[in-house]
């Protein structure tokens, strides 16, 4: 690994504990400024974004907002980094696969991909059609149950689809835009897609589990006590297994995806199918409270944990391998 790569590696890392340490720090001041919205709304008429805004933030609760804030400070402190890993220079930002550092001495860059569209649609559907699958399967042996999701369905799916896609669009640049193409010019294409999937799996293991809460949500630090509790969980056999697990694998898929095409549109594809589908199912479907406890363990609590996803993640790994078999690219990014 030469000097300025791997240098660039560790800012990488360094960003990432920037964000979540700043993350969880500001979370217990952004809790209190939302409920006091909440609050203020409720006595007086308020204009109709900030009486929306104040309506999410009546319902939420801290665990949403120190995702509200990892999220802010992610994106505060997103330029500077970049800055940084350019030593100060200006900063040139066009089309994702013309986002450049520097001149890669190695690695591989981002190309236009002109099978790019039909690539990330298939990738989409692949995930969609093939998790939905395996959630009726699950309905039918009487692990979920169907639920009523209480919107329109039409609508539901719209919005859902637009969330993915942006949230897929957004998270795809970061991770495998930039992340990725800096491990790859600084190690071998296989430990840089497992850096790169790492990464991308404990970033997304801060999201508090269902049923994680603080004792005193008002109080100075609690975000830290927060982020304690979940890294706590990695102690913990189940959660290692059922949760971390799948978000490593899928990772992986991603980082496996954007290698062997050198493009964004198939790991964006595929991302967004996960988050609109894991969506879909949350407000669709909830645990059968007569499950036997095996397949519990098999399936978890939802279509997110245990060896179901990660069979499935697997399959679209492998199915994703298929797809692009033509369009193999070589490490210097060359087709």
């Amino acid at each position: 690994m030469r000097e300025e790569t791997s240098i660039d590696v560790l800012k990488v890392w360094l960003y990432t504990v920037a964000a979540v340490l700043l993350g969880a720090w500001l979370a217990p001041f952004l809790y209190n400024a939302g409920k006091a919205l909440a609050e203020i709304s409720s006595a007086k008429q308020t204009n109709g974004f900030l009486e929306w805004l104040a309506g999410v933030c009546r319902t939420a609760g801290f665990t949403k907002f120190f995702e509200i804030s990892l999220w802010i400070t992610a994106a505060a402190l997103f330029l500077p980094m970049i800055c940084w890993l350019r030593g100060g220079q200006a900063v040139a930002i066009g089309p994702a696969w013309r986002l450049r550092l520097r001149a890669p001495a190695a690695g591989q860059r981002l190309l236009p991909n002109p099978r790019g569209f039909r690539q990330g649609v298939v990738g989409f559907l692949l995930v969609t059609v093939f998790f939905l699958l395996m959630a009726a399967a699950l309905v039918f042996a009487g692990v979920l149950e169907w639920k009523n999701p209480g919107v329109p369905l039409v609508k539901f799916l719209l919005r859902g689809g637009i969330i993915a896609l942006v949230l897929a669009g957004l998270q795809e640049i970061l991770f495998r835009g930039i992340a990725m193409g800096i491990f790859l010019r600084a190690m071998r294409p296989a430990v840089a897609l497992g850096m790169s999937a790492v990464l991308f799996a404990l970033v997304h293991f801060l999201n508090p589990p269902p049923g994680m809460n603080v004792a005193d949500p008002d109080a100075a630090g609690v975000g830290f006590e927060l982020l304690r509790k979940i890294f706590s969980q990695f102690s913990e056999p189940c959660a290692m297994f059922g949760i971390f697990s799948p978000l490593l694998a899928l990772g992986f898929v991603l980082a496996y995806a954007r290698w062997r095409t050198a493009s964004l549109c198939l790991p964006i594809g595929l991302h967004a199918g996960w988050i609109f589908v894991s969506g879909l199912l949350g407000s669709v479907t909830l645990p059968a409270s007569s499950s036997d406890s095996l397949m519990r363990v098999i399936s978890g609590m939802s279509l997110n944990q245990g060896l179901v996803p990660l069979a499935g993640i697997v399959v679209a790994g492998v199915l994703a391998d298929y797809l692009t078999h033509a369009h193999d690219v070589t490490d210097d990014g060359k087709a």
